[in-house]
């Protein structure tokens, strides 16, 4: 695909954010492609085990600030320094 090798980022590494995204969504074609295309890539176990985990912080913080209905100003106020 044109995006993984031609785009901005690196092909391993478009690789890696496209399974952490695949993990999150669930999607089960995704995965075992992008596991694939890693390997052949030369990703490690840890590389790829890392881009999963990243994706599941990500989804964990989100389920907490969105389920506890924490304001989203109030939170764009304490990253900006204010």
């Amino acid at each position: 695909m044109g995006l993984y090798k031609e785009g901005a980022i690196a092909e391993k590494e478009a690789h890696l954010v496209a399974l952490g995204t695949s993990a999150a969504v669930k999607c089960q074609y995704c995965i075992p492609y992008h596991n694939s295309v890693l390997k052949r890539l030369g990703a490690s176990e840890n590389e790829i085990k890392t881009a999963v985990l990243i994706a599941a912080d990500i989804m964990k913080m989100s389920t907490l600030f969105y389920g506890n209905e924490f304001d989203l100003a109030a939170f764009k106020k304490m990253l900006s320094g204010e």
